[in-house]
C-alpha cells in the first residue's frame, strides 16, 4: 500500500536526520499503526541500520542472530555490540526498543552510559527507537528512577489516521460505497495495517469481508486482539478485557461498570483509571456543557470495541462450529453498533462539513440532568454539541443510521432537548443539524441543515 499522511511527521524526521550532533526520536504509538513504516519512508536514500528487538529471545541469542543477520562480529557482551554498531553507523534504528526489558534491564544501563559520552564528546548519531507498548516504554523513558530518564530528544506518538485519509485508502482500494467505507471505518478506525490486509485480500465491499475474513479468519481475528493487549496488559488482562468489555457494550459510567465487578466502584474506579492514564486504551468521555463530573468512558480504538463485541464474545460459537449463528449475531446486533460508530465519524468528520466557518472550540456528546422530572425521565442525551464560545454559537444534531429519516420530526424533538442545555441562554444562535443514510423528504429553514451519505461523500472529496 502506497504511503499516506503523515506528511508533518515525515518532514520533522527528515530534518532531524540532517542534524550534526547526537539526537534520540523515539517513535511511539500501538502496534499497526506505522511506526516502523514512517521511519523507513524518512530514511530513504539514506544508509541506516535496522535492528528489529523480539521479546523471545536471550540476550545470548539475540547478538548470535545480530551476527548472522548482518555480518556483525559476534560479541559476548551487550556494551561491545552497541558500541560498535554506534561507531560504523550514523543512523540507526532500534525497532520495538522495549523488549530489551526482557532479554536483560542492565541493557538499559549501558545505553545510558554510551549516550551519555557520545553527547558530551558531540558526535554525530541518529538513534530512532519504536515501541508499541506504550506503558512500557514511559516506564523506561520517563520513570525518574530509570536509566535512560531524560535521554530522549525528541518523540513523535503516532496515531490512527484522520477519518478523511481513511476514505482516501478505501477510494483507491476499489471500495466506492460510503456506507461500506462508513462500515470499515467502524471497525479498523485509521489503523494502517488492517487496510493493507484489505488490499492484499483483494476485498472491495463489505459483504466479501464477513464472508471471506470475517469468518474463516475468525481464529486469526481473535489472536491479533489477544496478543496486542496481552503484550500490553500484562498478567492482569482479564481484568481490564471486563472493563473494555462493558465499554464497548455501552455500559460508559463507573457505576454500570462496577456491576461486572460486584458493584466495587473503588476497583473499577482504579482499573478505568490505570487505562486512561496508564495505558492509553481508554479516554474519558466529557460533554462540551455542562459539570465534569458526569463523566463516561469509552474505548479508544474501533478496532477493539468491533473485538470486543463481535470477535471475543462469539468465539465459543465458532470453536464448536456454530458459524451460521455467528453470522446471525453479527447480523442482528450490527447496525446498532453502527449507530453508535455513526455518531462518532460525523464528530470527526467536522473539519470536512460545512460548518468550518463557524471555528466551533467544543465537539462532542451532550448529556444532562432535566430539573423536576421523575427518576427515569430525568436525564437527556443529544448526539452531538459543538459550541464557539466567543461567538455565542450552538450547534446540536443528531444521528440516524436509517433510510428515509422524516427530518420535522427529529428537529422537533431535537428543539425540545436543548431547552436542557444550560449555556449562554440569551445570547447564544441557535444552528440544527441531522445526519442520516437517507430522508423522507428535504426542508429547507435557516439554521438547519440535513446531510444524508451522498452529502457525506461530496464533503470527503
Amino acid at each position: 500500500m502506497k504511503f499516506y499522511n503523515r506528511k508533518q511527521e515525515l518532514e520533522l524526521l527528515k530534518k532531524i536526520i540532517k542534524g550534526k550532533n547526537t539526537r534520540v526520536i523515539i517513535v511511539k504509538g500501538f502496534r499497526r499503526i506505522g511506526k516502523t513504516r514512517l521511519i523507513i519512508e524518512s530514511l530513504k536514500d539514506k544508509d541506516y541500520l535496522r535492528i528489529f528487538v523480539p521479546k523471545d529471545k536471550t540476550l545470548s541469542s539475540f547478538l548470535a542472530d545480530i551476527n548472522e543477520r548482518y555480518g556483525i562480529p559476534r560479541f559476548t557482551t551487550f556494551r561491545d555490540f552497541v558500541s560498535y554498531i554506534f561507531e560504523k553507523h550514523e543512523i540507526i534504528f532500534f525497532d520495538e526498543f522495549q523488549n530489551f526489558q526482557y532479554m536483560d534491564k542492565s541493557i538499559f544501563s549501558e545505553f545510558q552510559d554510551i549516550i551519555d559520552t557520545y553527547k558530551r564528546e558531540d558526535k554525530k548519531l541518529c538513534l530512532f527507537i519504536t515501541g508499541s507498548s506504550y506503558s512500557l516504554l514511559k516506564k523506561i523513558f520517563y520513570d525518574y528512577a530509570k536509566a535512560l530518564y531524560g535521554r530522549k530528544d525528541l518523540e513523535i506518538p503516532l496515531f490512527e489516521f484522520d477519518v478523511k485519509t481513511v476514505m482516501e485508502i478505501l477510494s483507491d482500494l476499489g471500495i466506492k460505497n460510503i456506507e461500506d467505507k462508513i462500515r470499515f471505518w467502524s471497525i479498523f478506525g485509521g489503523i494502517p495495517k488492517y487496510y493493507e490486509m484489505l488490499e492484499s485480500l483483494k476485498i472491495n465491499n463489505f459483504t466479501e469481508f464477513i464472508n471471506l475474513f470475517y469468518i474463516k479468519n475468525f481464529k486469526s481475528l481473535l489472536e491479533e486482539g489477544n496478543s496486542i493487549l496481552i503484550s500490553e496488559l500484562g498478567g492482569e488482562y482479564k481484568i481490564y478485557y471486563t472493563v473494555m468489555e462493558a465499554l464497548s457494550n455501552s455500559k460508559n459510567k463507573i457505576s454500570e461498570i462496577a456491576d461486572f465487578f460486584d458493584g466495587d466502584t473503588n476497583a473499577t474506579n482504579r482499573y478505568v483509571d490505570l487505562l486512561v492514564k496508564e495505558y492509553d486504551l481508554v479516554f474519558k468521555n466529557l460533554p462540551p456543557i455542562g459539570k465534569k463530573k458526569i463523566t463516561k468512558y469509552r474505548n479508544k480504538s474501533n478496532f477493539f470495541d468491533f473485538w470486543f463485541r463481535f470477535v471475543r464474545k462469539y468465539y465459543d460459537l465458532y470453536d464448536v462450529g456454530e458459524f451460521k449463528k455467528v453470522i446471525q449475531n453479527f447480523e442482528r446486533d450490527f447496525n446498532n453498533y453502527l449507530g453508535i460508530k455513526f455518531e462518532d465519524f460525523i464528530i470527526r468528520s467536522f473539519n470536512n462539513l460545512p460548518f468550518k466557518r463557524f471555528n466551533f472550540t467544543k465537539i462532542g456528546k451532550q448529556w444532562g440532568k432535566i430539573p423536576k422530572a421523575p427518576k427515569g425521565k430525568n436525564t437527556y442525551e443529544i448526539d452531538i454539541c459543538a459550541i464557539n464560545e466567543k461567538t455565542k454559537q450552538i450547534l446540536f444534531a443528531e444521528c440516524k443510521w436509517k433510510n428515509k429519516v422524516n427530518p420535522e420530526k427529529l428537529i422537533k424533538e431535537l428543539k425540545e432537548k436543548t431547552k436542557y442545555v444550560d449555556w449562554n441562554n440569551d445570547k447564544r444562535k441557535e444552528y440544527y443539524a441531522i445526519f442520516a443514510k437517507s430522508f423522507s423528504k428535504k426542508i429547507k429553514e435557516k439554521n438547519i441543515f440535513l446531510f444524508d451519505l451522498h452529502d457525506l461523500k461530496k464533503s470527503m472529496k
